[in-house]
């Protein structure tokens, strides 16, 4: 009868500390650096900025990189994007059937890392159920636009506001 509870205890303690593991610890996802270009003009900023763009095709990539820049609030602020011609040249170089990517600005990414802890306390989208990757990044700001890839997979996102 000892030797039962205590094969069930040590169970119990196993799977709760499993179940602890699996929830807190952060996994990290690989990335690459695909592309550094300048910003698009001197005056270009997006320090502020804290997450990044997650572009699955070629068509998002235009729209992060061009159209984005035509809503209200970013004529209001006097901030343009990238020309079409620009966009679509480096569109062509980039594997949209193999890779996703991320695009970061002003800033390089040291990791990703995603966990439902991380998705509960650094995320705010909770309607949409592709896991966030969280960012972590360098600390010196440059005048750089950074584009990274990913292995394309339908799990992941960008982490809401």
């Amino acid at each position: 009868m000892k030797k039962k509870f205590l094969y069930f205890a040590t169970t119990a303690v196993f799977v709760v500390g499993l179940c602890f593991l699996y929830y807190y610890y952060p996994r990290k996802v690989s990335f690459e650096l695909a592309k550094e270009i300048e910003k698009p003009y001197p005056e270009f900023d997006r320090t502020s900025y804290v997450g990044f763009d997650y572009v699955e095709d070629e068509e998002r990539f235009k729209f992060f990189m061009v159209y984005f820049y035509n809503k209200a609030s970013c004529v209001e602020a006097e901030l343009k994007g990238y020309s079409l011609f620009f966009v679509e040249t480096l569109a062509n170089k980039f594997d949209f059937t193999e890779y996703d990517y991320l695009i970061t600005y002003q800033k390089r990414l040291k990791y990703l890392q995603h966990s439902p802890y991380l998705t509960k306390t650094a995320d705010g989208l909770s309607f949409d159920k592709r896991t966030p990757l969280i960012p972590s990044w360098d600390s010196v700001q440059t005048d750089k636009v950074y584009i990274y890839r990913i292995k394309k997979n339908n799990r992941f996102r960008a982490p809401g506001p």
